[in-house]
């Protein structure tokens, strides 16, 4: 089924186009940021043209405590900023070559799905070295995040989301969102600190006149302000980026039903980019928790733990369901924009209100101590990221009120109908997520897990044929058809395994 899906992905034209056109964003902007960095404002002495390829001083990277790899852990890697600029040019003679020789339009589809790859795989270089570099601590992850991913596709309980576009989701998440995140934000970072620097710095025994103290200073403040800003640039960049994630995966448009499906697309995407953060911060911490205060353990205990479903997993849910919602309303663009400045702005609320809120509690309670590990930090973490966790929850209980009635009617259409895919006497069962349940686990007692299993893909592929029936796209009829056809397929699997 999934390979028919891709191929009607491949042969749909607007889909094409759409997901084309995101790309072409995609690099538009990490060029703004590339000329932006090249034209900046040097600060430092030896300072290279573009800032990701600047290396630590031979004195500081040979301090106790600093890991050997702290340099690949701050820089862009070579290796990867060279595979983009060669896929932004394969990419675009690409595209050149489908314009000239005028390509049938299957093998236009195609190219251009390569062309995508091109331009934006390359970033998902950057989060796969995080991941093999640090390898014990992706598997200290998996385990909770596999969690939520399950998670995630059991709590939809009628029309679930495909796994297939789960894992999708995640792993646009992890790869392009980290990835492009890191590459612009690591241009944005010294591109805005060269305009607040207020010129070079002057350093003890140099040749420029000053006191080197106090423009050290405010260099140092110029760097505080830099950190606000950088963090501001992140979340819009991170929730530019999960929309178009979401709003690539909405190409699945006859598994969307409504806003629930977007939360949850969201939510994934915001699940993967957290694997990778949280892989890059357990080992930050853990190698310089003598310079932040604090260790690689209780990192993992935030962000893997008890603040699992929090940080971009709530901020991409918000995202996906704003997203969806707009697909339906009248002021599409007024919908989405708002969406947009709730992820953005939830994010960066996050970030910066929970570290001004510990520094209002000042030393009142013991830093590392047991009451500030199990309740005074989480607290602090979450409390920013509340009402934003409330209104995911809310959308998600009106989401799944209200999509009941509309699949109901769908559910009651497919059984009017005679075909077979859905009788009358199945239509109770499918519509109640209780009785489907029961039926799985008597038809498991009486004939064992094999029928059970049968069964349950059964009621999955009448339920897909169900939320198809809810999109009223003519132009998904022989999608329809095709999952018609399965379902009568399976009854038959099933009638085998009964007699």
């Amino acid at each position: 089924m999934n390979g028919r899906v891709f191929q009607a992905l491949r042969d749909d034209r607007a889909a094409t186009a759409r997901a084309l056109l995101i790309a072409r964003c995609a690099i538009a902007l990490y060029l703004v940021e590339l000329v932006g960095n090249l034209t900046r404002p040097r600060l430092l002495p030896d300072e290279p043209a573009l800032s990701i390829f600047y290396k630590l001083p031979s004195d500081l990277a040979r301090m106790p405590g600093l890991p050997g790899s702290l340099d690949r852990l701050l820089s862009m890697p070579r290796a990867v900023f060279w595979s983009v600029l060669a896929g932004i040019v394969a990419g675009v003679l690409i595209q050149v070559y489908v314009a000239v020789t005028r390509q049938p339009d299957r093998r236009a589809a195609v190219l251009t799905w390569v062309t995508l790859g091109l331009l934006l795989l390359p970033f998902g270089l950057i989060p796969l070295m995080v991941l093999v570099e640090y390898f014990p601590v992706t598997l200290a992850c998996l385990p909770s995040t596999a969690f939520v991913l399950l998670l995630l596709r059991a709590g939809v309980r009628f029309a679930r989301v495909p796994l297939a576009a789960l894992l999708a989701a995640f792993g646009w998440g992890a790869l392009i969102v980290f990835g492009l995140g890191r590459a612009y934000t690591g241009l944005a970072f010294a591109t805005i600190s060269g305009h607040l620097g207020g010129g070079p710095i002057v350093t003890p025994g140099g040749d420029i006149g000053g006191d080197p103290v106090a423009d050290l200073g405010q260099f140092t403040r110029n760097q505080f302000r830099t950190i606000d800003l950088v963090i501001v640039h992140l979340g819009v960049v991170n929730a530019l980026v999960i929309a178009a994630g979401v709003l690539l995966l909405l190409l699945f448009r006859y598994r969307v039903t409504d806003a629930v499906t977007g939360l949850t697309l969201g939510a994934a995407v915001g699940l993967g980019y957290s694997f990778v953060e949280s892989i890059l911060f357990i080992k930050i911490y853990g190698s310089l928790g003598s310079f932040f205060g604090t260790t690689g353990g209780f990192e993992y205990w935030i962000r893997q733990s008890i603040g699992l479903l929090g940080g971009q997993v709530a901020f991409g849910a918000l995202l996906g369901a704003g997203l969806a919602l707009a697909a339906r309303a009248r002021r599409r663009t007024a919908v989405a924009a708002a969406a947009l400045v709730a992820s953005a702005g939830g994010a960066t609320a996050a970030e910066t209100l929970s570290g001004w809120l510990s520094s209002r509690l000042g030393g009142r309670v013991e830093t590392g101590s047991t009451l500030d590990t199990l309740a005074v930090s989480p607290l602090l973490w979450l409390l920013p990221q509340l009402p934003f966790i409330a209104l995911v929850v809310v959308l998600l209980v009106l989401g799944l009120r209200g999509r009941g009635p509309v699949l109901r009617a769908a559910t009651a259409a497919e059984a009017a109908t005679g075909l077979q895919a859905v009788t009358r006497a199945e239509e109770p069962v499918l519509v109640s997520p209780a009785l489907r349940f029961w039926t799985v686990v008597r038809t498991g007692r009486r004939y064992g897990r094999r029928a059970a299993l049968r069964l349950h893909r059964l009621q999955t592929a009448q339920l897909e044929l169900i939320s198809r029936r809810v999109q009223e796209d003519p132009d998904l009829e022989p999608q329809g058809d095709e999952l018609r056809a399965r379902v009568l397929r399976l009854k038959g699997m099933r009638a085998e395994a009964g007699s």
